[in-house]
């Protein structure tokens, strides 16, 4: 009659279960069903049969297989109600049914002693047995181990992406011997928990933190790494996936056979994607060079000659930041045309130093394009533009630079005049001296105030004199 029971109730529950209620529950269906034969072998034996050696193992079923729903229903508890719901902690599936099978297997061995069943000799096997067990299985309990480790680490989450074998894969499932990855084509792969252990596996974000996507790409000598930069940068910015903080970062990191090699770091929160940024970066990169006329080079083995650098001619080039400097605005252009011949156009890149604070002088410069910020130990006391010069105290005077000068954010031209130069101009002209002196010492006492060698202040006037005499040494060396 308690067989009948038994198997009554275990059979109502399990219709239970399966008619929608209590589905959190369902995993108790398979050991209510297990329950309900195992009563009904038990009372069919009891009523049908007098071998008492059938009564025996049919009541051995009986206790086994309410030991198995029990065990579950307890592990059940455990995981989802006492660790899940009420500490918060998820338990991954693979280290739940490892901890199933041995709490099973336990308890099994331990029922079937308690009911006189003799389980050394199923434990206790020949030493050739064991070893021959152990090889078999060598590799798939080193998967189980692997699969035990990555399960209690919880590094590779079930939809997490990672980069392995420089393939960018999702994770699909977990198991006890092995790992099920999608690629980006939809290919599935099996890879086993060892080898998965074992491998150097990057971890793309999950979308909480952003991940720079390098992007390397090849422009022209031609074009100067500022303006490059610039274009590349706008292209960055109007990428999709691409974040505004952090900012793209474009880096200049080889001088190769053929081009100048940039690396575009771009940010993101979807790593997994870089395939797809990488597609939209280069297809409007290219796009964008080409409507600023810049060329994206191939590689060449075809030796050709460049053409001659004088493109644009370096001597008008340099006239026409002499005419424009307001220093020798008004001079006659034939001593322009003597200071241009002997002066250099220089060109810097941006934060690039032109002078430093402390070093010798032995030049002036004037600003042809491009801004210039002068700072003074280490604080930035002001801004020279085109037209503009800078460097003529200490260069007139033979002190060290009073400040250090570097190019603004974009690229900067100057024109560098020498003591030769000027020296070159006033010997052609003597008359100038005093109208150049003047306008050095103007220029002068608008920065600073100047104090001879007794300590005392320099007016106008004396300076003015003192440049005249400067520049007339000059012509006289």
């Amino acid at each position: 009659m308690i067989g009948l029971a038994i198997a009554a109730v275990s059979v109502l529950l399990a219709i239970a279960l399966r008619a929608g209620r209590f589905r959190q529950l369902g995993i108790l269906t398979l050991p209510l069903v297990l329950t309900a034969l195992a009563a009904l072998t038990q009372s069919a034996a009891h009523f049908l049969s007098e071998n008492l050696v059938l009564h025996h193992w049919a009541m051995i079923g009986l206790i086994l297989a309410v030991g198995f729903l029990s065990t579950r229903a307890a592990l059940l508890l455990l995981f989802d109600w006492g660790l899940n719901r009420r500490m918060g902690v998820t338990v991954p599936q693979l280290i739940r049914d490892v901890t199933s099978l041995v709490v099973y297997l336990t308890l099994g061995a331990v029922l079937l002693h308690t009911l006189g069943v003799e389980v050394t000799g199923l434990i206790a096997t020949s030493a050739v047995l064991t070893v021959i067990v152990g090889l078999a299985f060598q590799q798939t309990l080193g998967n189980l181990l692997a699969g035990l480790a990555l399960a209690w680490e919880q590094r590779l989450p079930t939809g997490s992406w990672i980069d392995f074998n420089d393939q960018v894969v999702r994770i699909e499932e977990s198991g006890w011997r092995s790992i099920l990855l999608r690629t980006k084509l939809g290919d599935r792969i099996l890879v086993p928990n060892a080898d998965i252990a074992a491998a150097q596996v990057v971890l793309l974000s999950g979308g909480e933190r952003p991940v720079a996507v390098p992007i390397r790409l090849g422009m022209s000598y031609s074009v100067p790494p500022d303006v490059a930069k610039r274009i590349l940068s706008d292209v960055a910015a109007d990428t999709l996936e691409v974040l505004d903080d952090p900012a793209p970062r474009i880096l200049t990191v080889e001088f190769g056979d053929s081009s100048i090699v940039y690396e575009c770091r771009l940010w993101t929160r979807v790593p997994w994607q870089r395939n797809e940024i990488t597609d939209v970066f280069l297809t409007r990169a290219f796009a964008a060079l080409a409507r600023h006329g810049l060329e994206i080079p191939f590689p060449q083995l075809t030796l050709h000659q460049a053409p001659p650098p004088a493109v644009k001619d370096p001597h008008h080039r340099r006239l026409e930041g002499l005419v424009g400097a307001k220093l020798f605005a008004g001079l006659p252009e034939g001593a322009l045309e003597t200071v241009a011949r002997y002066c250099t156009l220089k060109r810097y890149a941006p934060g690039e130093a032109i002078v430093r604070q402390g070093d010798e002088s032995n030049a002036l410069f004037v600003v042809v394009s491009g801004d210039a910020v002068v700072r003074h130990d280490g604080r930035e006391v002001s801004r020279i533009g085109p037209t503009e010069i800078f460097g003529e105290g200490a260069f007139l005077t033979g002190n060290p630079r009073a400040a250090t000068v570097r190019a603004g954010r974009g690229s900067l031209e100057v024109l560098e005049i020498s003591k030769q130069s000027l020296g070159s101009l006033l010997e052609h002209h003597p008359e100038l001296a005093e109208k150049l002196a003047g306008r050095l010492a103007e220029r002068t006492l608008e920065g600073e105030t100047l104090r001879d060698e007794s300590g005392a202040i320099v007016s106008p006037q004396g300076l003015v004199a003192q440049l005249k005499r400067t520049l007339s040494r000059w012509v006289g060396g």
